[in-house]
């Protein structure tokens, strides 16, 4: 999680002294701090390797930073400007969006800075900078398995739980948030010994590391296990079900529907389902390894992987980078509401063509617009009917025949 850009500089951060001056002794306050980069026993070389590291982890959580906060201010945006977007599933979105924003604006730049300059030398104040990514994190994955329940109660249940789907896009949101923040700062309260006890921070002088402040057992048991190994199983087993009730419902209406009507039904939710399937593969891409390095750590220490931890904890924060990628390009709406905001012509001009290719032209002032080979043509509101529906010529000589028909009858 986004915690542990941090914890990775409390592990490579902290340098000895002794390394420094170019022996390797190393005290029981540092027994977890690697120099991974100076072979030769540290020295100038090794300071000068870990500022390269360093400086390598700041530009690229710079630019990633950017990114997440520019990508998904557009998402927001286009939900607040496009009504026709505002569907149910993208209300889910754009609050995953909004997590994702904060993250990137707030919580990655706060992180950078108590990386570089070891700060705020307070414990509790320490604890809260590196708890923020954490509480976002876990509000995002929260998200996710939102979503996945979302589908699932309206395939699987037909909406036995809530009579009202936005009401239940309302609940899962709010909940999402609520246990994602209290789960997320257990520390804080130390209920359970989550966080490390003021003396192990005073240790250090008073610098803020995330492993001086934050027991292991929380990263493991509480964030691995319970935010991200039990949500997905959660989501796992909505999406085989959506999976296997959709497959029965076209055994069901495959003589009820005509084949085209048909296809169009199960395509789109078989779209949907697959872009969300994506959406949680993507995530689990970007977390795994770095939860995985942190319980072999705490697990198994003497088979610590440690010098991979500076790329899970990158990896980890592209997962709010994604995100608006795989909107853009599969939520429904999304695309051609992107599409508009960059005002990029496609050829679904020629689509709007085909729709507007069942009315015909009559006379009348212009006040409509329809689109046919990429030519703009003006036609007026009174003549856009369709084909169907019969011409006024032909209803004025059905009324003639049907008065003369009644007079021919009294005569």
């Amino acid at each position: 999680m986004g915690v542990s850009s941090a914890q990775f500089w409390s592990r490579y951060g902290n340098v000895p002294l002794q390394a420094l001056a170019g022996t390797m002794e190393v005290s029981e306050t540092d027994d977890d701090d690697v120099l991974f980069c100076a072979e030769d026993g540290g020295g100038v070389a090794g300071r000068g390797c870990h500022m390269d590291y360093l400086l390598a982890y700041a530009v690229a959580e710079l630019l990633l930073s950017i990114h997440i906060s520019l990508s998904n201010l557009l998402v927001l945006y286009v939900y607040l400007r496009k009504k026709d977007v505002r569907t149910v599933t993208n209300t889910y979105i754009f609050s995953l969006a909004l997590t994702d924003f904060l993250a990137g604006c707030f919580g990655i730049p706060i992180t950078i800075i108590s990386v570089l300059t070891r700060r705020p030398q307070s414990f509790y104040g320490c604890l809260f900078v590196h708890l923020i990514l954490c509480i976002l994190c876990t509000i995002s994955t929260f998200h996710m398995l939102a979503i996945a329940v979302d589908k699932y109660v309206t395939i699987c249940c037909r909406d036995q739980l809530f009579r009202s789907r936005h009401s239940r896009a309302v609940f899962l949101i709010a909940l999402s948030w609520v246990s994602g923040t209290l789960i997320a700062t257990l520390p804080l309260f130390n209920f359970f010994g989550f966080a490390e006890t003021e003396s192990a921070f005073h240790a250090v002088e008073d610098q803020c590391y995330f492993t001086k402040v934050v027991d292991y057992r929380y990263l493991v048991y509480v964030i691995f296990v319970g935010t991200i190994l039990a949500p997905t199983a959660l989501i796992v087993f909505c999406y085989v079900s959506i999976y296997s009730r959709i497959r029965k419902e076209e055994i069901q209406i495959k003589f009820l529907l005509r084949k085209s009507e048909r296809d169009r039904r199960m395509q789109g939710r078989r779209k949907l389902i697959r872009i969300l399937l994506i959406l949680v593969v993507s995530y689990g891409i970007c977390w795994y390894p770095l939860y995985i390095i942190n319980s072999i750590d705490y697990f198994w220490p003497e088979f610590s992987i440690a010098g991979m931890t500076l790329w899970a904890v990158v990896l980890s924060h592209m997962s709010c980078a994604l995100n608006p990628l795989i909107y853009a390009y599969g939520m429904p709406g999304f695309k051609k509401a992107l599409r508009e905001f960059f005002n990029i012509h496609t050829d679904q001009q020629s689509n709007t063509g085909v729709n507007y290719s069942c009315y015909l032209r009559s006379s009348g002032p212009p006040k409509t617009q329809s689109s046919l080979n990429g030519r703009l043509r003006r036609y007026p509101s009174e003549s856009r009917r369709k084909i169907s529906a019969p011409t006024p010529l032909i209803k004025r000589n059905l009324n003639d025949r049907r008065i003369r028909r009644q007079t021919i009858d009294v005569s």
